[in-house]
């Protein structure tokens, strides 16, 4: 018999289940993953930092050098750039991590705990390091796996991360331990002169 007014019999809650997309950087809704996020950060961050040096490179040539650069109207120009690239840093940052705290089915207003002190500190554990939801969830489905392009700019990214970090602690302890050394040195060498 063929009802035209009855319900589907079909399952159609298992389709959504295994639904997934294709994730974009500069999207404001979906899910990313711990590997995205983390890449996300670092792009945002390289770029951010890529815009500054060409900036102050701008300004100096323009100025005639870095130091008439930092006097005169190059330094407002900065300041300026420099304030308008922040808040687009901020502003992503809070987009990325909404997009992770989706990810593990939980609400993008729990970003506001970066405000809180020590709850700041949990909060970046969590979005680090927490799975996210296997399958669809409340915010929608699951991104689709890493790419190789993803994978490659991870790795990058971390080892590039751990120099610049490593290399930090090293200069740390290093640059006070040999201008202690040169002081030292200096004095016993004055004394050598002066018994002659």
């Amino acid at each position: 018999m063929n009802q035209p007014y009855q319900a589907p019999s079909s399952n159609v809650a298992v389709a959504a289940e295994d639904a997934v997309y294709q994730p974009k950087m500069f999207s404001a809704s979906g899910r990313i993953g711990r590997m995205r996020y983390f890449v996300y950060g670092a792009v945002m961050s390289i770029a951010f930092y890529a815009v500054m040096a060409v900036a102050v490179g701008i300004i100096a040539a323009v100025s005639g050098g870095l130091e008439q650069a930092q006097q005169g109207a190059g330094m407002v120009v900065l300041g300026f750039l420099y304030f308008a690239m922040i808040i687009a840093v901020l502003v992503f940052a809070v987009i990325f991590m909404v997009r992770r705290l989706n990810d593990f089915n939980a609400s993008g207003w729990l970003s506001l705990l970066l405000l809180v002190p020590l709850a700041n500190l949990v909060m970046m554990l969590l979005l680090l390091f927490k799975k996210g939801t296997a399958g669809g969830n409340d915010y929608g489905p699951a991104p689709t796996e890493n790419s190789g392009r993803v994978k490659a700019v991870f790795w990058v990214a971390l080892i590039l991360w751990l120099v610049v970090f490593v290399g930090g602690i090293i200069a740390a302890v290093s640059i006070p331990a040999y201008q202690d050394y040169m002081q030292r040195a200096d004095a016993a060498q004055q004394m050598e002169f002066s018994d002659y």
